[in-house]
């Protein structure tokens, strides 16, 4: 429910009526406190088992995975503010934001998943 109505914070400085880019702004800095504790959950599941992230292709995308969505996380409820916004606006940063949550996130995600699960759906080693 949260994350649709940040989406607005992509939209600061357009003809998105004032209201609706307020809304995103608030909705985007109520995310902070439970992106982040997904994305340090995520991490401390590794605790103590660091060690293994230098053996596993897996274990190697998802921590990239969640460092991204941390990332993410951190620029979107920052990006909503409109005086940092206002420097930020047209620059490539807004893109980057969005491309690290996609490609750093959700694509090394989808690979790690599948270096986990073709092995076991083949019965292979890769």
């Amino acid at each position: 429910f949260i994350y649709i109505w940040a989406g607005p914070h992509h939209l600061l400085y357009t003809a998105l009526p004032d209201w609706a880019q307020s809304l995103g702004t608030v909705f985007s800095i109520m995310l902070i406190f439970p992106s982040w504790g997904g994305m340090i959950n995520g991490l401390l599941t590794l605790r103590g088992a660091w060690d293994k992230v230098r053996e596993s292709a897996v274990l190697k995308f998802f921590v990239v995975a969640i460092t991204a969505y941390g990332m993410a996380t951190l620029e979107g409820p920052m990006l909503s503010l409109k005086n940092i916004n206002a420097i930020a606006h047209y620059t490539d940063w807004i893109p980057a934001h969005v491309h690290i949550g996609t490609l750093g996130w959700n694509g090394f995600m989808i690979f790690g998943i599948t270096y986990w699960l073709l092995p076991k759906l083949y019965r292979t080693s890769l």
